[in-house]
């Protein structure tokens, strides 16, 4: 008998549509990009600056090339902050973006307690031996240190200048390196203290020999001290 022959039905070669909701999130993300990167709806137009003392909020922004009219979004905040670390005067710098319009920059100052000539001024140091600025001037009430800025010399003269007392009305202090630390006081007398270490207990064994008379005293080690009249 003929076989029957059944004709082979043709698959569906349809490809599946995208869902609804995958072309809805294109177009939110769409949204979203053009409103952050595109629109003016987040456009920077002000600074804010805070945390500065010495420094004006124009010289702040100025180094800081602070982008006006630039989209928030395409601000680097992380470049703008190191830019900012490049000045003496400023220990930490943060730059955020405050929506809609505003970059938020925020600094710590560096806090000077002493003074290095130099060629072109004086340099004020702060309590780590760091530069924190240049003025014409010395400020008043501000020791002038001989030492080199940024250096284990002027680190090491900063740390003895925290040991040594009020009282002893200091004039004036030096280290060429930071074993030749010398301090000279108002009356005359000069301290040889070497490096910065057991400054404390130099500064007792000094204070125990000028009180016997000696004006010329090294204590570079504490436990034998030098003096000559």
């Amino acid at each position: 008998m003929p076989q029957a022959v059944r004709s082979a039905k043709k698959q569906s070669t349809r490809k599946p549509k995208i869902p609804w909701s995958i072309w809805l999130l294109l177009v939110i993300a769409v949204f979203v990009w053009w409103s952050l990167y595109q629109s003016k709806w987040f456009i920077a137009q002000d600074v804010s600056v805070t945390g500065n003392e010495r420094l004006t909020i124009e010289q702040i922004s100025t180094l800081a090339e602070v982008p006006i009219g630039n989209s928030l979004m395409s601000i680097d905040t992380a470049a703008m902050a190191s830019q900012l670390m490049t000045m003496p005067e400023i220990k930490v710098a943060t730059v955020e973006r405050g929506w809609p319009h505003t970059i938020l920059i925020k600094v710590t100052e560096r806090t000077p307690i002493a003074v290095a000539a130099t060629v072109s001024g004086f340099n004020l140091i702060d309590s780590q031996g760091h530069n924190a600025g240049v003025v014409a001037a010395p400020p008043a009430g501000l020791l002038i240190i001989s030492a080199q800025p940024d250096s284990i010399a002027m680190l090491g003269a900063i740390k003895t200048l925290a040991a040594i007392p009020v009282q002893w009305q200091l004039i004036g202090l030096s280290a060429a390196t930071q074993d030749s630390i010398v301090a000279t006081l108002g009356s005359g007398a000069v301290i040889t203290f070497g490096s910065s270490e057991r400054a404390a207990d130099k500064v007792e064994v000094a204070q125990a020999l000028m009180e016997k008379g000696y004006s010329v005293i090294n204590v570079s080690a504490p436990d034998a001290a030098t003096v000559l009249k």
